[in-house]
This record gives structure tokens, sequence and C-alpha cells, in this order.
């Protein structure tokens, strides 16, 4: 199947070929009359199954989760029509597919690919055959310094690398001559700027953000393309900038990156990252899925980069917070605006060793991480940086955090079900039958842990363990514990700093067979005692579909528990914060693994 350049194309060219076989089909019937029934009667159960599979693969697609049908359904389709004698039709939907066409950039001359053997039987064939990429020679094109000025921000360099600050000024000078440089530097460190030519240098603390200070950089830009040269430590001819900003016009994209290498230790990378925020998580995942003109389109780029000055004014970068953070939160913007990031790796940067990988330290990621409300943060296959409920704000007391339509934080969760498993361990401790009920023990079994969306705890003791638990009250109360207490007629409530935790009584509790242990079921990384068969107590007490997902009875008023599966259609709430990674109208109404992490 071709490349496509937005994942919904692909969706709308096969919904528009689903309906060019749907009216085909409805005039096939009228020329063809009674002795078409058969194939039509047969193609028309296909196109229900196609259509089915398309459905499917809007929501996996809307979760941004892996799914292989559509080139099934494609394929089919294809069949279909050909058969049906509609292959202009297919062409016509097929365009979607394509790759984007290149369009001519007109502040740039083009390339042409040279290509000059010698004899194959040469000896030395294999290492002068000159081949490659070369600008052709124009004259309707702007002068190229007056496009495009390089910025750069050393203010929070190592020390070590301030002695290459000089010898960049002077490559660049050298290379593109008369082109503008504005870099910021320490406030301690001595640099003339009569000493470069077109250099504008500004001196600021350490103690002024990274992120402002590129705000500052970029707000002096006059040109209209801008190089963000993060962490370039040296400047040579590979850095290709002529090529980045061709692509710009050439791709429609927004940013243009290049590879990068490392100045000592000389690791290379393609610097072409995807991304996924969900849930509370963002992962990173190094690699592509498409490529145009030997570029790789990319969710984020770790080197330098070009783009338009225009795109700094439309999407800002936040202010206040670490490089690291801010080019994050920068490009996860620019992803959710649909804006087309590159990285051409015949272009190459030099930048420090430090920015050989794209994780970082916990304290450059934080800010992020508070400010997207982020937990949980996955570089690679083996580097994670966790954030707790502080650091994220993503507490049970923080707004915003228990609201409807949306999925408790992991802080939240972990919340209430520490507090289930203090009180399941001290009916266990004190010779008590107690076990998960409810929604409670419905979290358990498809979750092995708490409901996402849950408002309570529900826990059940034998009846005759009632008088016995109510004891056990200063057990509960003592200071370390975190409960307050509060007796009904029949029941018992414990309450924590968020949440509470109902204790009812059942004459089920104690049910078991000859010569069998208590059903124990894993509970967020601790084993709980649950009903003897726990999938078939859900199953009887909320009928059907139970392994489907409704938010909780009370928010969308059901006069009870036991109300909410019988005859209810299985969907989430319109989402009380629109467009936040948690909103759970997202999410597909089904499954567990949507709810972990993010599939890239």
């Amino acid at each position: 199947m071709r490349m496509f350049k937005h994942r919904y194309a692909l969706i709308w060219a096969i919904t528009i070929i689903l309906w060019i076989a749907t009216v085909t089909l409805q005039h096939y019937r009228e020329r063809q009359g009674c002795s078409a029934n058969n194939f039509i009667d047969s193609t028309s159960a296909r196109l229900v199954k196609i259509a089915t599979k398309v459905g499917i693969s809007k929501k996996l697609w809307a979760q941004e989760q892996p799914n292989f049908l559509l080139d099934e359904v494609y394929e089919e389709l294809k069949d279909i029509l050909g058969i049906m004698g509609q292959q202009p039709e297919l062409d016509r939907a097929e365009k979607a597919l394509e790759s984007p066409k290149s369009h001519m950039s007109t502040d740039v001359c083009p390339e042409k690919y040279i290509e000059k053997k010698i004899a194959k039987d040469d000896p030395k064939y294999i290492f002068y055959r000159r081949i490659g990429f070369y600008q052709e020679n124009c004259t309707d094109v702007p002068e190229f310094h007056t496009l495009l000025t390089l910025v750069y921000n050393f203010v929070h360099y190592d020390s070590k690398y301030f002695q290459h600050i000089p010898s960049i000024f002077h490559d660049v000078n050298k290379l593109y001559p008369n082109i503008r440089i504005i870099a910021a530097i320490p406030d301690t460190l001595t640099l003339n700027q009569a000493d470069y030519k077109d250099t504008t240098i500004i001196k600021l603390k350490k103690s002024k953000a990274e992120s402002s200070i590129w705000r500052n950089l970029t707000d002096r830009v006059q040109t209209k393309y801008v190089y963000i040269g993060r962490n370039v430590i040296k400047f040579t001819w590979f850095d290709r900038l002529e090529r980045l900003v061709r692509e710009i016009g050439n791709l429609e994209a927004s940013v243009v990156s290049g590879a990068y290498r490392t100045l000592v230790s000389g690791v290379w990378s393609n610097g072409c990252e995807q991304s996924t925020l969900s849930n509370y998580q963002l992962v990173y995942r190094h690699g592509y899925v498409i490529s145009m003109e030997e570029c790789l389109v990319c969710h984020h780029v770790q080197g330098p980069f070009v783009a338009k000055k225009s795109l700094f004014q439309e999407v800002a970068v936040k202010a206040g917070v670490s490089s690291t953070s801010a080019f994050a939160i920068w490009f996860l913007k620019l992803k959710n605006l649909d804006k087309t990031v590159v990285s051409c790796p015949d272009a190459m940067a030099i930048v420090t060793d430090e920015s050989q990988q794209l994780e970082s330290t916990h304290r450059q990621w934080r800010d992020l991480a508070f400010h997207l409300q982020v937990e949980r943060i996955r570089m690679n296959s083996s580097y994670v940086l966790e954030y707790g409920c502080k650091d994220a704000g993503t507490t049970c007391s923080t707004k915003g955090i228990r609201q409807v339509g949306k999925a408790l934080s992991k802080c939240c969760m972990k919340e209430l079900s520490n507090d289930i498993k203090v009180v399941m361990r001290t009916c266990r401790e004190n010779g008590m039958l107690c076990q998960l009920n409810a929604g409670t023990n419905l979290g358990a079994i498809k979750f092995n842990s708490v409901l996402p969306w849950e408002l309570d705890a529900d826990i059940s003791v034998h009846h005759s363990n009632l008088t016995a638990f109510d004891k056990l009250k200063s057990n509960f109360l003592a200071k370390n514990s975190g409960f307050t207490w509060k007796s009904y007629q029949g029941h018992v409530n414990l309450f924590s700093s968020n949440w509470k935790v109902e204790v009812y009584p059942h004459v089920l509790v104690n049910l078991s067979l000859p010569n069998l242990s208590r059903t124990i079921i894993e509970f967020d990384g601790e084993y709980v005692e649950t009903a003897l068969s726990p999938g078939l107590f859900g199953r009887n007490l909320y009928g059907k579909e139970i392994y489907q997902h409704v938010q909780h009875w009370s928010v969308i008023a059901k006069k009870d528990a036991w109300d909410i599966y019988s005859g209810h259609v299985k969907q989430f709430p319109r989402c009380s914060t629109p467009g936040h990674h948690a909103c759970l109208d997202k999410f597909k109404p089904d499954g567990n693994l949507i709810f972990k992490e993010p599939i890239l």
C-alpha cells in the first residue's frame, strides 16, 4: 500500500471507496436484475465486514494503537471494485494514500542527482564512482543570508565547551558569509562581538530559564527562517543549511532537522523519535514510519533544526522551564496541530556528548511532567523516568484529577489500592474472612487493580466477623494508618485522605470447596483474598458484557451499581476537560491494554 502523510487519510480514502462500492452495487442490481443477486448478496456481506473493520480501525487509531486491519480492508475493496469495473474511481480514491507531492521551494535553488560512472571493470570503480546530489545554479531565489538567522543558546553549557564557541562563530562566517548569528552566552564569559561578522552576542545570567532565553533569541530574529542550534558545539559544511531550508518548502514541513553526531564519542543518530502521550504517560520510540525525499517523518527531533520564524509566533515555546521540557512540550503541540516534522539525515550537526540520547536528567524533564501531568516517561526500552504525585501535579486532591469522563491518575489510583490492601492485610492478620466485593472485585478481574474511574472501594467481611471487625477500630484510627472510622447499622466506612472504603457483611465470604485454600488475586502488586471464583462472581453480579466499560454508576445517573451493565450501551461520558490525555471518551470502552503503557 502506498504511504500516506496523515493517519486519517487512509481512513478517509477507504470510506470513500466504501461509498463508491455501495452506490455501484445499487446501480449494478438495477442494470443486471435478478441474475446479479447472488453476486450482490455476497459482495454486500463482504462490505458489511469491511465497514466493521474500518470502524474498529478508527477507534484503534484514535487511541494511537497499532492495527493491521486496513491493509486487508484496502486490498479487499480493490478486488471488489476491480470486479465491478470501477478502476477510475479507485484511482481517484487512491490519491489520498500517496505521500504528499513535493512543492518546489522558491527560496533555495533545487538539487539535482548526478551520477558519473567509470568502467565497472576498473579496480578503482568502488572508490571513484562519482555520485550524489548537487545544488543547481539559479538566479530567481533570494540571497541565502537574507533568509536565515542562526540562533544559539550557550548560557547553560558546561564550561568545558566554552573554548569551542569562538570557533563556531568563525566557521559560520567562513562557510556562510553575511549570514546573521544571534547567540546568548553566560555573563561570566568574555567574548568580543566585534571579532565576528554579523553576530549579536547577548550576555545572560545562568539563573534565567533556558526556555525563556530561547524565546528571547527567536523574538529578535527578523528573517523568514531561524536555525535553532540546540547543543551545537562545532559548525561544518555537513550542517547543510540550504538542504534544511529547501525541504520546508518542498515538503511543506514546519520543522526540518538533520542527523547529529557527538563531538568526542562520535555517536551518530538520525534524531527521529515518535511519541505518544496518553493516560498520564509519555512514550518515545526511536524510528520512523514514513519517509519523503530522503527525510524521515517524526514527532520529535533531537538535534538542531530549521523552522519559519512565524511558527514560533503561532506555537510559542513555554517560558520558565528547562530547554528539554520546553522543546518536548513544543513538539507535542506541533503533533496535536498535525504539523509535519522531518529529519533529513544527510545533513549532520556536531553536538555536545550530553546530547547523545534522548534521555536526560530527571530534573530536565520535571517541568514537562508537571505542566502536562505526566507521571511516567519512557525514553526507550530500558530507560524510564518516574514522577511522584507532587512533581506531576496528580494528587487526588489536585483540581481536575477526579472529574467525570477522565481516568484517574496513577498516583490517585495507587492511594486507593493502598487503602484496600491495608484493610485486607488487617483482616488477614486478625484471622477474619474478608474479600473484594462489587466494583473492587470487578477492577481486580479486569485490571488487577482498581477501576481507572473508581469512586470508592468495596470489601466484604463474613457476617459473623462484623462485630470482631468493629473491634479493629483502634487499629485503623492509629496515627500511622491515616484512616477515620464511621459505623452505620450493618456496615462500616473507612475514610482516608481522599477515599472511602465500604465494609459490608456478606454470607458468601467463606464459600469454598473441600481441600481448596482461599482464592487470591493479584491486586496492584500484592495478592489479596477474593471470591472463590471471582470471574463468575462478577458476571453473576453485573450481568452481560462486564469486561466492557462504563463509568461509575452514580456518575451516569443509574439507580445502583447493579443497573449499569444490563441493557446499557457501553460508552464513556463526554470528557469534562476536552483534549486532556486522560479523557476516557478517546478510549474504546473495552479491553485493559489501552490503559497500560501506550503502544507506538
